[in-house]
């Protein structure tokens, strides 16, 4: 589990408006297989590191981005293996060229998210981060496929099938984006309900009236 991400989880679907449609790609076999799934040996980090991750992630769960990069840097300059560190560093730049739309900051963040899930292939907050910059660089799904690997860790994400409701939204798939907002309104009816009713992602099917009635009831 990683309750310490838990609230930027929440905080990233209820504020964060990443909408838009755009190309889908054949597979998710060359993303998936580029992760090695047999790493020899999960390296340790050093204690000093940890806590420079910690507060770069304080940092990130406060939106402060640049800040957040500053001390995954320093982090990364005291342990190159702090997994957490390259993962949070990579989520950071995702959301910062987000809202540069950099599309240099999002490529180089998804390839740190990779570069983590190499030293740790089961750090499940890295397949969150992973999913989330890949919904930002609409590949969709790829994110699915990555939100998927969230919920086989941790069926009760509330998040990951809100995520993938998202990108159904998106693509205007009314029937798929409702079994996924059910599933995650279960979880967590009255701010999955919230979002739902606010974000763009479901603009294209309000009409449609199962999304209608799940908001509504």
């Amino acid at each position: 589990m990683y309750s310490c991400k838990s609230f930027f989880f929440i905080a990233t679907a209820l504020l964060l408006g990443i909408s838009g449609c755009g190309s889908f790609p054949n597979s998710t076999q060359p993303l998936a297989s580029s992760i090695s799934s047999a790493a020899s040996a999960i390296p340790s980090i050093d204690p000093q590191s940890e806590q420079l991750f910690q507060k770069g992630l304080t940092a990130y769960e406060s939106f402060n981005y640049n800040e957040a990069i500053f001390f995954y840097d320093k982090s990364l300059s005291i342990d190159k293996n702090n997994y957490k560190a390259l993962s949070g560093k990579g989520i950071a730049l995702a959301m910062q060229g987000n809202e540069n739309n950099s599309t240099q900051d999002i490529t180089s963040g998804i390839a740190l998210i990779k570069s983590a899930l190499q030293k740790n292939p089961n750090y499940v907050a890295a397949f969150y981060d992973l999913a989330l910059a890949l919904k930002i660089n609409k590949n969709y799904d790829e994110s699915i496929y990555w939100f998927q690997k969230v919920i086989q860790k941790e069926p009760d994400n509330t998040w990951s099938y809100y995520g993938i409701a998202t990108i159904y939204g998106d693509k205007g798939q009314a029937k798929e984006a409702v079994t996924y907002l059910k599933k995650a309104m279960s979880l967590d009816n009255i701010n999955v309900k919230q979002a739902a009713r606010t974000q763009s992602h479901f603009d294209s099917i309000r009409s449609d009236p199962a999304f209608k009635s799940l908001i509504n009831e």
